[in-house]
Formats: structure tokens, sequence, C-alpha cells
């Protein structure tokens, strides 16, 4: 099986729309803790644009390099600059579309009984009688990057070392922690805002905690056959009604 088919095995969601021609549809590509806000908008999102809209979700790194290995992506919405940065650095992306939409935040997640950490210091206790901390993969997940630069800038990186445990994507260490698979985890904070009464945030990272900010951009990818369909897309994530889903999702703006 080549690189490019093996992409195809990602599970797309085809959400329910309105008869288009055949040829009017994208695929957008987004960050697995867009999931549950891109979802809902995805209908409107359909008649506004006038397209079919397939949304595939998962870990930024991971669909970056689809796109580098060439799948038929449209539109590209990443979690971290750095994985949208490679491919601007790359050519793969359309020069002047690209958006810097969201921002995030960093939290520690816990059993919903689990008590708060009102400082660093409370923290690193906490860390320190963990047995297992749960973050996403650093090599693909900007959640997990992310984590591993505050655990580092904090100082608290020596207390969980050998007790990581490494997910796919931000929802993913959202699981272990709603299983009891792994104690604490660190996610977006919307991520555990989708939770519900399934976690506790125990601790909020500041962004001080952080190097690089935690910014969201979308863009058009280069490869695109539907480059008007998917500019409107974007266009249509700026909009008022839009931006208000996503503030009720839990994300900032830049």
């Amino acid at each position: 099986m080549t690189k490019v088919s093996t992409w195809l095995l990602v599970a797309l969601v085809l959400v329910a729309a309105p008869v288009f021609s055949q040829d009017a549809q994208i695929l957008v590509s987004a960050a697995a803790s867009l999931t549950d806000v891109l979802t809902a908008l995805a209908p409107d999102a359909q008649e506004a644009v006038g397209a079919k809209i397939q949304l595939n979700f998962g870990a930024s790194g991971t669909l970056r390099k689809q796109i580098e290995e060439g799948a038929p992506v449209d539109v590209f919405f990443s979690a971290a600059s750095a994985d949208m940065d490679k491919l601007e650095g790359a050519g793969l992306i359309v020069a002047g579309t690209r958006r810097s939409l969201l921002s995030n935040s960093l939290v520690l997640v816990g059993a919903p009984d689990a008590a708060p950490a009102a400082s660093v210091a409370e923290l690193r206790a906490l860390l320190s009688a963990a047995r297992i901390l749960a973050i996403g993969n650093p090599d693909s997940v900007p959640a997990g990057r992310y984590a591993s630069e505050a655990l580092d800038r904090l100082g608290l990186a020596p207390l969980v070392k050998g007790k990581l445990v490494l997910a796919g994507n931000v929802r993913e260490v959202l699981q272990y922690v709603q299983s009891g698979s792994a104690p604490l985890g660190i996610v977006f904070s919307t991520d555990a805002l989708s939770a519900g009464t399934g976690v506790r945030t125990i601790y909020a990272f500041g962004q001080d905690a952080v190097k690089t900010p935690v910014v969201y951009p979308i863009a058009v990818v280069s490869a695109s056959k539907s480059r008007g369909a998917s500019t409107r897309f974007i266009d249509f994530l700026q909009a008022p009604a839009a931006r208000e889903a996503f503030r009720k999702a839990g994300f900032t703006f830049p």
C-alpha cells in the first residue's frame, strides 16, 4: 500500500447536505480538538460555501504529513503554527490564504473528584504522586508539544520521566483520563470543556508556560482543485456566527 493510499484509512466524517454537483466538494483536514465545533458548523458552512464538506480529523502533525505525501486535501486547519509553517515553506499552501483563526490554552485534567492545584508547588506534588501522565505524542500532536514545553519550562519534566503515556491525538488523552487508564492528562482547555462532567480541570497553565503561543492557523492547500469553495469556507469561519460558535466552545481569538 502506498503512503498516499494509507491516509485514506483515516475515518472521514461526511456531513449530510443538500445535493451538489459532483465536483462541488472540499476535504478539510482539521486538528482533533476542532471535532465538535466544526462538525456542528458544517451544515451551515455547506449552505454558505455551496459545496459538500468532508471533515478529516486527527493530530495536526499527522494531517500535515498526509498533505506532504499527496493526500487530496483542500483546507488544512492546524492546532499549531509549526505544522503550517512547514507546509508553507514547502510551497504546499496557497499564498495569501493563511489566517490565524483561534487561540487555546493548556490544562491538566483528572477524575471528577480530583482536587485542584492552586499553585505550581501543588502541581509539582500531584505529578510526583501520579503513576501516569497522559499527553499527546509531541512528534505529531501540538497539545503534546505544548505540554512537553510547559513541563520543561516549569521544571516539572524530571518528575514525569518514565510516567508519560503518549496518545495519538488530544482526544485520546481525554479518553485515557475519562476511562481511568490515566489519572492525569494534559489537553487543551476546549477539550476539557467538551468532556462536561467526565473530567475535572485540575490546573490551568498560563500563557507564559509555553514559548510558542497556541494559535490555530488555517489555509487553502496548493493541491486543491476547489480553491474558490475552500476560500469561501475560510471566510465562513471568520463570520460572526462561526466566531460565536468557537467562543462557546471555549476558543479565544489571537
